[in-house]
């Protein structure tokens, strides 16, 4: 009788969840492999929560899948998902800057805005900030190729207030960075390939526009009751798989076979076959410090930062006017608590069905480090004195709730991607271990289920 392949799948987020799925269905050797899934923490799904608030149900880590990825819809259709995800009613957002919400150039938040004129007609920028950007157009071209940061080109080409009052936010919004430390390269490709082909970066900008299909259908989509209900029907999915939470591994040991033996965090040792690392960077160091050094002083290298999420539910009657937009972004120089602020009740429909209220879902912390030494009733004060300024919300919410979520957004900084070739190249002599997830290549939902997948495939080749 042939032996059962034994793969350990390190992390119970939802990359680890896609890989232990894709490894259940897998046959080696014709025999389908023996897959483990270790959780340090008391729960899988990592970042994806859904918590019951006000009436309703609400993501408390992402709240939406990005349609132009397959992977996730893709991924929700063979669970019997497919016919459940909602699409937002509308996508306009905003950015508060100078006193008033100023809505973003239609086309921005799909990577490029339609055009010059949107983006002065916007207001975002002042005259003098709109004609620094228009200065682009005369300065010498780039060299391109090397990496730098977002803030670099972006402040060389169209000058600090483009970069501070529009390219930030958006940025903000997705990494939690700075972008004079964000890779160019890694974070924003479409505007470094522009800056590298075309002698202005508006030229590129415009000639991109001219030439980019204009998207089908929503950019966002979601699953009614929350996004847990895809991890919770992925763990179903399993088959024989072995999921064991509170058990993490802190180091990897590479036997003289080809095997690896963990070392887990209630003292057990597991040998296994193959071994799949769905942790953080900083978690997966530890493991490979002994056994694979250079990667290890890689992985240690990609940093964090942490980032609060503030759920307010307010009486319909708190706004005079309901808000003409579906969220809005606070650029770093308004000095404010508020990082980004979504109006989920003018976002997704099963919200807005709760006629009586209104739900807004706040982010915190990178805009004003202060944020992680308050408590929550300081913090919720601060945000609903700022939304009282902004939306002309008025009173107190009908209920608040505080998630914080330390050292949770990894930061790809300048390099990012050639220390990740230089990371494939110290693990290149052990085909049967692989990396996947939100440190590496995409930080979104689709991405890492991508991640998680292709690093099963590899673990299947390299043990057949």
């Amino acid at each position: 009788m042939t032996r059962r392949p034994h793969v350990a799948v390190i992390g119970g987020g939802v990359t680890g969840l896609a890989a232990a799925r894709k490894l259940s269905r897998a046959r080696i050797g014709g025999v389908q492999p023996q897959v483990t899934v270790l959780e340090r923490s008391g729960r899988v799904g990592g970042k994806i929560r859904s918590r019951s608030f006000a009436g309703a149900t609400v993501d408390v880590g992402p709240e939406a899948l990005f349609a132009a990825a397959p992977e996730a819809a893709r991924l929700c259709r063979e669970l019997g998902l497919g016919d459940e995800l909602v699409p937002t009613m509308r996508s306009n957002t905003a950015v508060w800057s100078r006193g008033r919400l100023r809505e973003m150039p239609a086309g921005i938040l799909g990577g490029l805005p339609d055009g010059i004129g949107p983006v002065l007609r916007s207001g975002i920028l002042s005259p003098a900030g709109a004609a620094r950007a228009g200065a682009d157009l005369l300065l010498p071209r780039d060299g391109g190729g090397q990496d730098e940061s977002v803030g670099s080109l972006v402040r060389r080409r169209l000058g600090d207030q483009a970069l501070e009052r529009m390219i930030d936010p958006l940025l903000g919004g997705i990494y939690g960075g700075d972008p004079d430390a964000l890779s160019l390269r890694a974070t924003a490709p479409r505007l470094h390939a522009l800056a590298s082909e075309h002698r202005s970066l508006i030229r590129g900008l415009i000639a991109a526009g001219r030439s980019a299909p204009r998207a089908q259908g929503p950019m966002l989509v979601t699953l009614p009751g929350g996004l847990q209900r895809l991890v919770t029907r992925l763990r179903a999915d399993l088959g024989e798989t072995e999921v064991v939470e509170r058990e993490g591994v802190v180091r990897i040991d590479r036997l003289p076979d080809g095997r690896h033996l963990l070392h887990t965090s209630t003292g057990r040792e597991l040998v296994v076959d193959a071994t799949l690392v769905a942790a953080p960077a900083d978690a997966a160091a530890q493991m490979l410090r002994a056994s694979v050094p250079a990667a290890a002083a890689e992985l240690a290298e990609i940093r964090y930062t942490s980032v609060t999420v503030l759920w307010l539910a307010f009486p319909a009657k708190a706004f005079r006017q309901p808000p003409d937009t579906t969220g809005f972004l606070v650029p770093r120089g308004e000095r404010r608590m508020l990082t980004a602020c979504t109006l989920a009740s003018a976002k997704w429909p099963h919200l807005a069905a709760h006629s009586d209220r209104v739900f807004l879902r706040c982010s915190v912390g990178r805009n004003d480090p202060q944020a992680a030494t308050l408590d929550d009733e300081t913090l919720v004060r601060r945000v609903v004195a700022e939304l009282g300024e902004a939306v002309q919300a008025a009173g107190e919410p009908l209920e608040a709730q505080v998630t914080r979520w330390p050292d949770a957004m990894p930061q790809y900084t300048v390099g990012h991607l050639d220390r990740i070739a230089r990371l494939d190249e110290a693990l290149a002599p052990l085909p049967r271990l692989k990396l996947a997830g939100a440190a590496y290549r995409g930080v979104g939902v689709p991405q890492c289920i991508a991640q998680g997948e292709a690093a099963a495939d590899q673990i299947v080749s390299a043990l057949s």
